[in-house]
């Protein structure tokens, strides 16, 4: 008679003293065949936008790392298989490591896994591009184990073409807002239109990142400015603030009912944002409220930079302290004068056309007899502008 004893692994009948600690009754081999690690499905579909290069990631659509066609197309798939990963539920902590980390692991803390994946083969000159990756798993599910869960998997990915929704809407001539740049009682320089369009180009690439749709539809120049037809209303905002901060100026908004949403019932208003440019520019003749009188020299978001053309020193006022000052536009004439002569109270001028002569008291130092200035002529006063190159 044989006598029978110890606990057997109820699936392979081999004893608890050849295979190892029993877990939940199995083997330790058992145990690990009978509970999978590695759950994913043996293929992944995904889709990439064919004409911005954008891609699903947790179900929104991104913009990708590169443009370079080839290592896009790794890019989506190597995505998709990441986010499809399914291990078992009892792993609590995932490393995505590399294949030699996972060959060298040995040892794991029960609940953790760590995961790699290579692409094996691949097919990419035409869509859908397939691409073919093998999966491996380290991992520890019981305490009880004593040798990890280690799994290996062919999971092929399918990377097809489609149009995302951004570039339905791009395509389809869609625009959401309308951001005018004008300029206070005058059309827009031609020195400005340039800055403009350059501050925009590289506000949207920024902008872009963030929100999908801060897209520019179509950019209308007009006698009196600029209209860009924007994807988005919140970017035709940023816009406008980044293109106030650099120039200055102000901005309004203005809606129009342009028809009702099929799937809300809500009426759908277009958003017109104006962003308006001070009526200054660098080189104007300015006054104050006392009489003074400016050249300008800078326009920013800030304020203006002046030049007392009485004093030759430069003032820098913000927008509020020019309004209170009522610093606006005066009328002048300009005419070239040659010094003739002068003292340490005042300056002989020549009028180049004239040729009558008149005085000055002595603004700036550095008159020389002989050089020809630009001077202004506010009213009867005569200020010197810049010496004629």
């Amino acid at each position: 008679m044989i006598a029978m004893g110890g606990r057997f692994c109820y699936r392979c009948g081999i004893s608890e003293d050849e295979g190892g600690p029993l877990i939940d009754g199995l083997c330790q081999v058992c145990f690990r065949k009978e509970n999978p690690v590695l759950l994913m499905e043996d293929e992944i579909n995904t889709e990439l936008c064919q004409n911005c290069g954008s891609y699903k990631k947790r179900g929104v659509w991104v913009d990708p790392g590169t443009y370079e066609l080839d290592e896009l197309v790794f890019e989506v798939a190597d995505s998709a298989l990441t986010e499809n990963l399914r291990l078992d539920e009892r792993i609590k902590h995932v490393a995505i490591v590399s294949p030699e980390e996972v060959e060298t692991t040995e040892e794991l803390p029960v609940g953790e896994a760590r995961v790699s994946f290579e692409a094996v083969s691949w097919h990419i000159e035409h869509f859908p591009a397939i691409i073919t990756y093998e999966v491996r798993v380290k991992a520890r599910l019981h305490e009880l184990q004593r040798e990890l869960h280690d799994e290996k998997k062919r999971v092929t990915v399918y990377v097809r073409q489609t149009v995302c929704p951004r570039c339905q809407k791009f395509l389809g001539g869609y625009f959401e807002a309308i951001l005018q740049v004008r300029a206070e009682d005058r059309p827009l320089s031609e020195e400005e239109r340039k800055g403009v369009e350059k501050l925009v180009e590289e506000k949207v690439d920024e902008i872009m990142r963030k929100d999908r749709m801060g897209f520019i539809q179509d950019t209308i120049e007009k006698e009196e400015g600029l209209d860009f037809y924007m994807g988005s209303t919140s970017s035709a905002r940023k816009l406008a603030q980044a293109i106030r901060e650099r120039f200055g100026g102000s901005i309004s908004e203005a809606y129009e009912l342009v028809g009702q949403d099929r799937q809300t019932s809500r009426e759908v208003y277009r958003t017109s944002v104006s962003v308006r440019l001070p009526k200054f520019r660098k080189g104007d003749i300015v006054a104050d409220g006392k009489g003074n009188i400016y050249e300008v020299e800078e326009v920013s978001g800030r304020g203006m930079s002046l030049r007392n053309l009485s004093t030759r020193r430069i003032e820098h006022l913000d927008w509020k302290t020019l309004r209170r000052e009522k610093v606006d536009e005066v009328e002048y004439e300009e005419r070239e004068a040659m010094v003739t002569s002068s003292t340490p109270v005042d300056v002989q001028f020549m009028d180049m056309e004239s040729y009558e002569t008149f005085e000055l008291g002595r603004p700036d130092s550095g008159l020389k007899e002989g050089e020809i200035y630009r001077l202004i002529k506010v009213g009867s006063r005569y200020y010197v502008r810049e010496r004629k190159e």
